[in-house]
């Protein structure tokens, strides 16, 4: 018995095929990627329209984007899901969605997609993971996403997979990742496949969960969101930083790379915190 599952992410984008066998003279060192359709577009609409986040879920339903019980997506759990799968064809080692952090859009406001555009940058929900050494790390969350990324473009209903391999470099997948047709595409392509036997077995091992990275280990770059009070604490605790202001009651920063233990403990210290979010580098 033989299954294959190209559409299991990325909906018609070809991407586990490619990183199967198109890609296996490289050792994978990264993946990042836009991987949920419905997320996207509502951020989309939140960047190009101004909507606010439950405005524009409400415009993804009508659409049928979004389910009526949308927590899959919105929460980012289909997402983790995604980046598990690739993951475990990345680097042979199988993860288990429920050890992955997980952070969805739902606490998305107009105030980070308009501090987003004050660092030439917008707000993505990113799935991410990266070997570093012997250990494997993976994250979903939103990210500030710098414009000179090719991510930074993908609107709408579309994915597109960033993967960095040691003899390819860099190269991304793009396309719709939902709907109907794109997925049956992929569904059919893996029917016509096995009648061709013209497929291969994946393999991965499965040695429990010692080699994948704490959350508080990880580095990163953050955009802070902080009270207007804590401005002489913010540049005792991170040092030169540019101050961002476009609300009368608070400020944003960005912070040099920190572990997420490092970031945790800063914030604790300097209190008034309004929000967080990651930067892709």
């Amino acid at each position: 018995m033989k299954y294959l599952f190209e559409a299991s992410v990325g909906g018609g984008i070809p991407i586990i095929h490619p990183m199967h066998q198109c890609l296996a003279a490289n050792e994978i060192t990264e993946i990042v990627g836009i991987l949920n359709g419905t997320t996207n577009y509502i951020l989309t609409q939140m960047i190009k329209n101004g909507e606010s986040f439950d405005n524009a879920l409400g415009i993804a339903q009508q659409l049928g984007y979004a389910e009526a019980n949308p927590a899959a997506d919105i929460e980012g759990i289909d997402a983790c899901r995604k980046i598990a799968i690739l993951a475990d064809l990345a680097f042979g080692r199988q993860i288990s969605p429920d050890k992955i952090y997980t952070e969805g859009i739902t606490n998305v406001d107009s105030e980070d997609v308009k501090y987003a555009e004050s660092q030439n940058c917008v707000i993505k929900l990113i799935g991410y993971c990266k070997k570093d050494g012997d250990m494997v790390f993976a994250r979903v969350s939103p990210m500030f996403v710098p414009k000179e990324s090719a991510l930074s473009g993908v609107d709408d209903v579309f994915n597109a997979i960033l993967v960095r391999g040691n003899a390819i470099g860099e190269t991304m997948f793009y396309g719709r990742g939902a709907g109907k047709l794109p997925t049956a595409s992929a569904v059919v392509s893996d029917m016509i496949d096995i009648a061709r036997d013209n497929c291969n077995g994946i393999m991965w091992t499965d040695e429990g969960d010692d080699f994948i990275m704490d959350i508080n280990d990880s580095k990163v770059k953050w955009f802070v969101r902080a009270s207007q009070s804590k401005v002489k604490d913010a540049e005792r605790l991170f040092g030169a930083i540019d101050l961002t202001f476009i609300k009368d009651t608070e400020f944003g920063f960005t912070t040099p790379k920190l572990t997420e233990g490092e970031l945790s403990r800063k914030i604790e210290e300097m209190g008034g915190m309004i929000k967080f979010v990651r930067v892709l580098e």
